[in-house]
C-alpha cells in the first residue's frame, strides 16, 4: 500500500486558541490520505491534545510526559513520518486550499532543494520574508552603513535576504524558519534530525538548515504558495514578548557558535550589539523603531559580554 506523499508534523504547546484553524486547513489533505498528520503535544497546560483528537481523529497524536522543547517534539514526529516530504508546521499557521499539494509540486520541480518555506504573511497581510541569510559581520556592516542602498535592489536582496528581498522564488538562502518548513525525507536521512540535545526553542531551524546545506542540498522559498502565520502567539503567551525575544536571540547565538565557533560567534555578537545601537540612535528612524533597536542592542550586549567570561 502506498504511503502518504507528505507527513505534517505539528508540535503543540498551549496551542488551543490557534489550533482549530490550523487543523481545519490541513484536514482535507489528511482525510483524503494524500497527507498524514503527526501531532506531538509537549505536555500542554491547556486542552490542545483533546482538541487535536476531536478535530483530526485520523492523526497520530503523541502525548509527551514533559515538555522537552520544540526540537525534541519535531524529532518525535520525524521518527513516525512516512512521507517523501515532511512539513514542520506551527499550530498558529493556516494553510490555503491545496497549499500542501502546491508546495510538494514545487519541491518536485526543484530537486536540488532539500528544505524550503512557503511565503509567510501575517493576519494583517504583512509579508513574513522567510528566506534568511546567516548573520555575518560584513552583512551587518553593509546594512548598518546603508551602503546596500547604493546597490541594485536585487543585489542587496540576494546578499541580505529577509525584508530586503524584492520578491519571487529563492533557490539559495542560508536558512528558513521552522514555522512552515518542508524537508525532503532523503535530506533528513543525510543530515539527521534537529539537535534536540542543544536547542529547546529557537535557533534549531538555523542549525538544521546549515547541516542540510552542508550535506549537499539547497534551501529555498516557494513564492507562489503563501501561508498565513499568526506570529509566535503561543510563545508570547507562555513567556511574554520580552522573554520570547531573549530566547530568539539566544537561539541564534547558539546556532552561530556551532556554525562559526566561539571566537567568531563572540565577535559577531559584539558586532550585532553595535549595529543595533547605531540603529537605536539613527535620527531618521521613528521613536518606536529606535526603541525596538535599543532593546535588541541591550540583549545582544548581554550575550556579547557572556563571551568574556568563557574560558
Amino acid at each position: 500500500m502506498q504511503g502518504p506523499s507528505l507527513s505534517v508534523v505539528v508540535v503543540l504547546y498551549d496551542s488551543e486558541t490557534e489550533l482549530p484553524e490550523c487543523l481545519d486547513s490541513i484536514k482535507p489533505a489528511v482525510e483524503s490520505g494524500w497527507a498524514e498528520a503527526i501531532l506531538v503535544d509537549n505536555a500542554s497546560p491547556d486542552d490542545s491534545a483533546a482538541l487535536a483528537r476531536l478535530m483530526l481523529p485520523g492523526a497520530q497524536l503523541l502525548e509527551q510526559a514533559e515538555n522537552r522543547g520544540f526540537a525534541a517534539g519535531v524529532n518525535a514526529g520525524l521518527a513516525l513520518a512516512r512521507g517523501s516530504y515532511v512539513l514542520v508546521l506551527n499550530p498558529d499557521v493556516v494553510v490555503p486550499p491545496r497549499g500542501l499539494q502546491d508546495l510538494v509540486a514545487w519541491m518536485d520541480a526543484h530537486p536540488e532543494i532539500g528544505a524550503a518555506s512557503p511565503e509567510l504573511v501575517g493576519a494583517d497581510g504583512e509579508w513574513g520574508t522567510p528566506g534568511r541569510a546567516l548573520p555575518t559581520i560584513w552583512r551587518l556592516a553593509l546594512r548598518t552603513s546603508r551602503v546596500h542602498r547604493l546597490l541594485p535592489r536585487r543585489w542587496a536582496g540576494a546578499m541580505l535576504r529577509g525584508s530586503f528581498w524584492p520578491g519571487g522564488d529563492q533557490l539559495a538562502v542560508d536558512w528558513v524558519p521552522a514555522t512552515a518548513m518542508i524537508v525532503r525525507a532523503s535530506a533528513i536521512a543525510q543530515a539527521g534530525p534537529m539537535r534536540d540535545d542543544l536547542f529547546f526553542m529557537y535557533g534549531e531551524d538555523v542549525e538544521w538548515c546549515w547541516r542540510i546545506g552542508q550535506a549537499g542540498s539547497r534551501i529555498g522559498v516557494c513564492a507562489e504558495v503563501v501561508f498565513e502565520h499568526r506570529a509566535s502567539a503561543a510563545a508570547t503567551r507562555t513567556w511574554g514578548a520580552q522573554q520570547r525575544d531573549r530566547l530568539i536571540d539566544a537561539g541564534m547565538d547558539r546556532a552561530c557558535r556551532i556554525i562559526y565557533g566561539d571566537r567568531h560567534a563572540g565577535a559577531l555578537a559584539w558586532a550585532t550589539a553595535l549595529s543595533l545601537a547605531v540603529d537605536a540612535l539613527a535620527p531618521w528612524r521613528s521613536k518606536e523603531q529606535r526603541a525596538v533597536s535599543g532593546s535588541a542592542a541591550r540583549r545582544w550586549l548581554t550575550i556579547a559580554r557572556s563571551y568574556l567570561t568563557k574560558s
